[in-house]
């Protein structure tokens, strides 16, 4: 064998030992957090990408929206509007699109393998409605329930996965009937890189050690 190839050998050995500490780190009680503070994700180091404007026209029905991290897919199709142009009032300053669900009481949407992901949502009729939102992964988040306003009251609804390896794979959101359907928009998502832990990289570093004296006794008897 060539020194190339016991150095690759020993880069292929040193890069599994990484990922499996990786996996071995991981918290075995691993869950999906909900929070309705618009500043718990970023406050947990996550890097949130805003879902960008379609170049559909205002009251287009869509079912999949273009995002960097990969289309995100509405279980029944949308129509986007605009605040001020069929959708009436927001809330936080915020007059970009919204996706109504045409009278909807539900709908499933399907993400990219997030990380992260937070919406605002709105009820539809002008009055006072519960809006709530459920994550899945391999285990399903509590269920963020909140009281929503339909006349500038939209609200947040903020998801994260504890665990790099089972990240959030889709969103569930119901309403009370009388909403007569509801709004979702501000939806941004974030996908976070497994790492090996601080403690591990002391005999992760002592294995790839070992491999290389191995290669290069191997190499000095030759």
């Amino acid at each position: 064998m060539t020194t190339v190839q016991q150095n690759k050998s020993i880069l292929a050995a040193f890069t599994i030992a990484v990922s499996f500490s990786a996996i071995a780190a991981l918290k075995t009680d691993a869950a999906i957090i909900t929070s309705n503070n618009p500043s718990t994700l970023a406050a947990q180091g996550f890097d949130l990408i805003s879902v960008p404007n379609g170049a559909e026209p205002v009251g287009t029905d869509i079912s999949t929206l273009n995002f960097p991290l990969g289309n995100i897919e509405f279980s029944s199709s949308v129509n986007k509007r605009t605040i001020g142009n069929g959708w009436q009032t927001w809330s936080n300053g915020y007059t970009g699109e919204v996706y109504f669900t045409k009278g909807a009481s539900a709908i499933d949407i399907t993400l990219p393998n997030l990380s992260a992901f937070d919406f605002y949502a709105q009820p539809d009729v002008f009055g006072s409605f519960t809006i709530s939102a459920i994550a899945q992964s391999g285990e399903a988040s509590d269920v963020l329930s909140q009281v929503v306003n339909g006349n500038a009251g939209a609200q947040y609804f903020g998801f994260y996965s504890d665990d790099p390896l089972d990240p959030i794979r889709s969103i569930r959101i119901t309403a009370d009937p009388g909403a007569e359907g509801f709004a979702i928009a501000q939806l941004r998502g974030a996908r976070r890189a497994v790492v090996p832990t601080p403690l591990l990289l002391p005999g992760v570093i002592g294995l790839g050690l070992g491999l290389w004296r191995k290669a290069r006794n191997k190499q000095s008897t030759n």
